[in-house]
C-alpha cells in the first residue's frame, strides 16, 4: 500500500478499481472531490495510480493507493483489508478494472458484500455481472448494487461514466438498485438486470 494522504477523518470511504486511468481514474477524482477518501487500485501502473493520489491530496482530499489483482481472492481481501485499515472502513466499491472482467467483478463484488458497510453502494462499469441477485441480498443493509455500461457501439467519455457514477451515489440515485445504467450521448437509461 502507498500510504498518501492529507490525515483529515475520512468520513465516507470508495474503492475503485482500475482507477489510475479511463473512467476508474475520471471516478475516483470525482468522488474524492465530492468528499469520498479514495483508494485507488492498480495492477500495473504504479506511477500513474500514486499521481491520481497527488491529485487528489493537491486538491485537499484523501487518498491511498493499493497494489492488487482484483481477479484474485487473496489480492482483493487483503485490498480490503488496507483499505479499512487506513480509513476504518469502506462505502463504497466501484469496480472500473477492464481485464478479465467476468471474473473480477465477480470476486470483487463477493467481497464487496461482506466489507461495505450500511447504507453503502456496489458499481461495477459493465453489465458482465448481472446486479439482480446479489442487490436482492444486500437489500435490507440498504446496499444498492448496479452496473453502468456505455451504449453498445458508441464511445463513451469517462466524465459520463462519473457522472452517472455520482448520480447513483446520491440520494435520489440510492433509489435505484438491480439495475444496468446505460450511458449514451443524451443521457442515461435505468433497466432493471436480468
Amino acid at each position: 500500500m502507498t500510504t498518501v494522504r492529507n490525515g483529515s477523518g475520512a468520513g465516507r470511504v470508495a474503492i475503485v478499481t482500475g482507477g489510475s486511468r479511463g473512467a476508474g481514474l475520471a471516478t475516483a477524482c470525482r468522488l474524492a472531490a465530492t468528499g469520498f477518501a479514495v483508494v485507488v487500485d492498480y495492477l500495473h501502473d504504479q506511477r500513474a495510480a500514486e499521481a491520481v493520489v497527488e491529485s487528489i491530496l493537491a486538491g485537499r482530499g484523501d487518498a491511498v493507493a493499493v497494489r492488487a489483482d482484483v481477479a484474485d481472492d487473496l489480492d482483493v481481501t487483503r485490498l480490503f483489508a488496507e483499505s479499512i485499515s487506513a480509513f476504518g472502513g469502506v462505502d463504497v466499491v466501484v469496480h472500473a478494472a477492464g481485464s478479465r472482467m467476468t471474473a473480477a467483478a465477480i470476486v470483487v463484488s463477493r467481497e464487496a458484500a461482506r466489507r461495505v458497510r450500511d447504507h453503502g453502494a456496489i458499481v461495477n462499469l459493465s453489465a458482465v455481472a448481472p446486479p439482480r441477485p446479489l442487490a436482492v441480498e444486500l437489500r435490507a443493509r440498504d446496499i444498492t448494487v448496479n452496473a453502468v455500461q456505455p451504449e453498445v457501439g458508441r464511445p463513451c467519455a469517462p466524465d459520463r461514466v462519473a457522472d452517472v457514477v455520482e448520480f447513483l451515489l446520491s440520494d435520489d440515485g440510492h433509489r435505484l438498485t438491480g439495475r444496468v445504467v446505460v450511458v449514451g450521448a443524451d443521457g442515461f437509461t435505468a433497466v432493471p438486470s436480468e
